[in-house]
């Protein structure tokens, strides 16, 4: 009778020592702490971070958010009362928030994202080593390669180029397209904003300068503004280029020529785990993606009267 009660208990004992060991896993990786600043929220660029940080055997990442809601006065505040002794590693979007990072930041790593012009903006020494505590990914776009693949689709003699000119990123921007601009044969229309209430005036500059399109820079003031400006623009028929892929979904552009913020996010992540693993972040160069990604937007297309051409389809991401 002894041997029928325990025969069930034996049998237990056997399945629990065979069973899988799954938690073990996570248990042997090293704990660390991020804290990720953000600009205008979270963006594919951070979901990318994300899902590649969470992948790592090495490491179980907590990231703590803090988002500056398109405040630049938030996001000085965020910096001024972070903790600094909390976190192993910085993550932050955007220059102006990767020059409050190294003002503020001077012996823990700092990985920034989507900085278009590291060097000029003065976060770095050079593309091979920052020459301090940051690494990172820049969403650099080779205009002489957009305005190429814009060719296809539009004749540009006059393009009006909007922007925040509180925020250092855009300027850049603009200097890459006047590079260009003689080379393709166009003049370039300087519209620049700084804060909401001077968007109107602005719209009316771009459309009484009949321009031949439009283009948005990889700008976090514009995006937050994009729906205003994109009822206007597309209104009046001017077609839209953008930096920022989500442009093309979210609000309505025409055409995107610029990086994949999820790659991005990941090359950004590559460098972070690096950094984790005992890597200086002045030893990791500046990482970008190679591929200019292409994104179109059908309805506006048809709206604004425009054929898009079958190569060029052919090799973007197709919004309905």
């Amino acid at each position: 009778m002894l041997n029928g009660m325990f025969r069930p208990l034996l049998l237990l004992m056997i399945v629990l020592v065979y069973l899988p060991a799954s938690p073990v896993w996570g248990a042997e990786r090293e704990s660390k702490n991020v804290a990720m600043i953000l600009f205008r929220g979270e963006t594919p660029a951070e979901k990318g971070f994300r899902n590649a940080i969470a992948a790592s055997k090495e490491f179980d990442v907590k990231i703590t958010v803090f988002d500056a809601m398109q405040s630049k006065e938030k996001l000085k505040g965020i910096f001024e009362t972070l903790d600094l002794s909390q976190y192993d590693l910085f993550y932050v979007f955007g220059t102006m928030a990767a020059q409050l990072a190294l003002e503020k930041i001077k012996d823990k790593p700092v990985i920034f994202n989507v900085v278009q012009r590291p060097v000029e903006a003065k976060l770095v020494k050079s593309w091979e080593s920052s020459g301090n505590n940051s690494t990172g990914a820049s969403n650099i776009v080779s205009m002489e390669s957009a305005f190429r693949t814009l060719s296809l689709v539009m004749n540009i003699r006059k393009l009006a180029f909007i922007y925040y000119e509180k925020d250092p990123a855009p300027k850049f921007q603009k200097a890459e397209v006047e590079s260009v601009r003689k080379k393709f044969g166009f003049k370039v229309i300087d519209v620049p904003v700084d804060d909401v209430e001077a968007i109107p005036e602005a719209l009316k500059k771009i459309v009484s300068a009949r321009v031949d399109a439009v283009m948005f820079p990889s700008d976090s003031f514009i995006k937050a503004n994009a729906d205003a400006i994109m009822k206007v623009v597309n209104h009046h028929r001017i077609p839209s280029v953008v930096i920022i892929p989500e442009m093309v979904k979210e609000n309505g552009a025409l055409i995107s020529l610029g990086p994949d913020y999820y790659k991005l996010g990941e090359l950004a992540a590559s460098s972070a785990l690096d950094v984790l693993k005992g890597k200086k972040p002045a030893d990791i160069p500046i990482k970008r993606v190679q591929n200019l990604n292409i994104s179109v937007n059908l309805k506006t297309a048809d709206k604004l009267g425009i054929n898009l051409p079958i190569q060029l389809l052919s090799l973007s991401k197709v919004i309905h």
